[in-house]
């Protein structure tokens, strides 16, 4: 690339990939009706967040739109009559809550653009396909040899890719347009790109779909292939058709046709050989799903290979944040194969990012397989190679059924100039550290987590502890305040007077001790208790004490 060379600055910045975090904060009364205040947050950074406010009937609208995903969401009622109500309110903001975690919870739901719109309005606006509709019209009359028929809304998951019905007009057969816009790891300048499509249109590879068309423009690039009648692979493990919706089709599927191991092992080799062919020529796919592969005559065929240089993200990209040393390109389209061989499999995708159990019955050859592309394991020592994974038994089986030709016998074709073949290997470097630095912000956004959990959970014991000698510190002050009135109670309670002493007992205890005796009487007085006898009185007048008889004391204050 030239010094002063630049990309084209119109590129859309934002990752569509990035998960979506919202709070239903708070709700505010506003012209007699009320409007939840909504935190969001893009990805893990703290930094990109904003508040958007919504009515109940926004959700309500949300709602309507996504029931062609067939999945059940816990929309609260309306309520016509009390709805102004703090109650209410307060109930009503924890059940929209509720909604919101659900919805968000399905990653098909979560890329939509009905969702994204909903909570990003700033960067994904509902017009979005018909500028694609202008961009596409524009760039046809250009090009004279498509003509332009009709669009085909939303039957991908890609927000800002559309596709389009055309016609060309020197074989006069129908062809499929796709219109994508430049994404954030795109990395080529304008006449880099020009060459490299130039390259793609003289691709020859059996396992490879061909190009037909494709041309960058400023603001993306569109690309014209054959229509393949069945759809893509994951059109035919779910039963539906290419031109259906993509909420319809693959949010929750009413039908579910997972492959033989045949069809496995078939497929899975021709996979593997256009990936280690495209590796060998300097270009990674990066983008390896059922969605991304189409059958045709026994054969599996990758499409959308434009998609790295255009730099979009990957359908997979949430999955390899959460990775250690996927960061690799090879790492990368070895993971994104193990994941695909998983929904061909089983007829589902695979929830977590890692799998390390497998349902009983599972053919061993393709338990390991999967463990090797897959395991938590595997994950952590960033996987097997594809050279590795095509010498596995599950595929060297594969050529000797007579569909799969050798990947020797086959002709191949794919040349970049010598200087462009620098500017791809550049182009992969930068978008292997953006995922590099994306999955450091994701461990020590875990970490930050975990040490919040720790210092919480410690701050708590504190707590617990402060609370505990309060209590004790209490008790201890109410055991010593009762034994003070125990004591005063029991000196100012009324005894028995103790009798006077005889003259011997006087005698006995020392003088002054005593009483003598009256004069005149002639007689001595009654003799007296013993010392031991009164202890035991004064004991027995505290223990008989009754506090309930007490007078009751009121402040006047």
């Amino acid at each position: 690339m030239a010094i002063f060379e630049k990309t084209s600055q119109t590129k859309a910045l934002i990752d569509d990939t990035e998960k979506l975090s919202c709070t239903v904060e708070n709700a505010q009364n506003i012209n007699k009706h009320t409007e939840y205040i909504l935190r969001v947050q893009r990805g893990v950074s703290k930094e990109t967040k904003w508040n958007v406010s919504r009515r109940y009937r926004d959700f309500a609208a949300l709602h309507s739109s996504l029931q062609q995903a067939n999945i059940e969401l816990p929309l609260p009622p309306k309520k016509l009559i009390g709805n102004m109500q703090p109650s209410f309110i307060a109930e009503r903001q924890i059940a929209l809550q509720n909604y919101i975690n659900e919805v968000l919870k399905h990653e098909v739901l979560a890329l939509s653009l009905q969702v994204r719109s909903f909570l990003d309005p700033t960067n994904y606006s509902l017009d979005i396909a018909e500028h694609a509709l202008q961009t596409v019209s524009i760039a046809l009359r250009g090009d004279g040899r498509y003509e332009l028929k009709g669009p085909l809304p939303d039957i991908g998951w890609r927000i800002r890719k559309h596709y389009f019905l055309v016609t060309d007009t020197e074989s006069r057969t129908n062809c499929l347009l796709s219109w994508q816009s430049y994404g954030a790891d795109r990395y080529l300048s304008d006449k880099d790109l020009q060459t490299a499509f130039k390259s793609l249109l003289n691709l020859s590879h059996p396992y490879i779909d061909q190009v037909l068309a494709i041309h960058n423009l400023e603001t993306g690039v569109f690309v014209v292939r054959r229509i393949h009648e069945c759809g893509s692979l994951r059109d035919m493990l779910y039963g539906t058709e290419y031109n259906k919706n993509h909420l319809a089709k693959y949010a929750n599927p009413r039908i579910r046709k997972p492959l033989t191991m045949g069809q496995i092992a078939h497929y899975g080799y021709q996979i593997l050989q256009a990936l280690k062919f495209l590796h060998e020529k300097g270009i990674p796919h990066g983008h390896i799903h059922p969605g991304n592969i189409a059958i045709d005559n026994q054969r599996a065929v990758l499409l959308d290979l434009e998609n790295v240089l255009v730099g979009v993200p990957s359908l997979h990209r949430p999955h390899l944040l959460q990775l250690r040393r996927a960061a690799a390109a090879e790492a990368i389209d070895v993971y994104c194969f193990g994941r695909t061989l998983y929904e061909m499999a089983f007829g589902t995708t695979l929830n977590d990012y890692y799998c390390d159990y497998y349902p009983e019955g599972i053919s061993e050859d393709l338990e390991s397989v999967l463990r090797l592309c897959l395991s938590s394991t595997s994950c952590k020592h960033g996987g097997p190679s594809l050279d590795h994974l095509l010498l596995h038994p599950l595929f060297v089986r594969a050529p000797l059924n007579g569909l799969s030709m050798s990947h020797n016998d086959a002709r191949t074709h794919l040349k970049f100039p010598l200087a462009l073949k620098e500017e791809l290997k550049a182009a992969v470097a930068g978008i292997e550290a953006r995922l590099k630095s994306e999955q450091k912000m994701v461990r020590s956004a875990k970490r930050e987590v975990r040490i919040q959990e720790i210092l919480s959970s410690e701050e708590e014991i504190k707590k617990q502890k402060r609370r505990a000698k309060k209590r004790d510190s209490l008790w201890k002050s109410t055991s010593s305040l009762a034994e003070t009135v125990r004591s005063q109670s029991a000196s100012t309670a009324s005894s028995p007077t103790p009798p006077a002493m005889s003259a011997d007992t006087s005698a006995t205890c020392g003088p002054g001790a005593g009483t003598s005796p009256g004069p005149g009487t002639g007689t001595r007085s009654t003799p007296a208790a013993s010392p031991c006898a009164a202890r035991s009185s004064l004991l027995a007048a505290i223990c008989a004490f009754d506090k309930t008889r007490l007078a009751r004391v009121v402040d006047s204050r």
